[in-house]
């Protein structure tokens, strides 16, 4: 009988063996399981933190173009100002050419009294 126990235990290694060998596998298996599913963890709080980056990132970028819009309209704005004001400027150079109060509400569409002023402040000037 110990042949034939001897002979069945000699039998029963190899898939005894092959056992162990596929019980350490399936632990090696499971630790890389749980290792990457640590790593899908973390790559998802990573995209996470992402998006809500992006999202602040976007908020930001709104509020820029909106104030680049607002900038836009303002400068528009003293730039059809700027072109509505008075011509100064060719009133002077008119009056140190000679050119009367009157000759300037005509030529330029100024005021009497704007004419008059222009007239009296760059017309002095020139007989000083």
């Amino acid at each position: 009988m110990s042949t034939l126990l001897i002979a069945a235990s000699l039998i029963s290694l190899p898939p005894l063996a092959a056992l162990l060998w596929l019980a350490l596998r399936l632990c090696r298996q499971q630790r890389e399981i749980s290792r990457l599913h640590a790593c899908i963890d973390t790559l998802a709080a990573e995209v996470g933190a992402l998006c809500s980056g992006a999202a602040g990132v976007d908020r930001r970028v709104a509020l820029l173009e909106s104030h680049g819009r607002r900038l836009d309209l303002r400068q528009e704005s003293l730039e059809n100002q700027h072109h509505e004001e008075r011509p100064y400027g060719e009133a002077i150079q008119l009056v140190q050419k000679g050119t009367s109060a009157s000759g300037l509400v005509e030529k330029l569409g100024l005021s009497r009294s704007e004419a008059e002023l222009v007239a009296m402040l760059h017309g002095a000037r020139r007989a000083g």
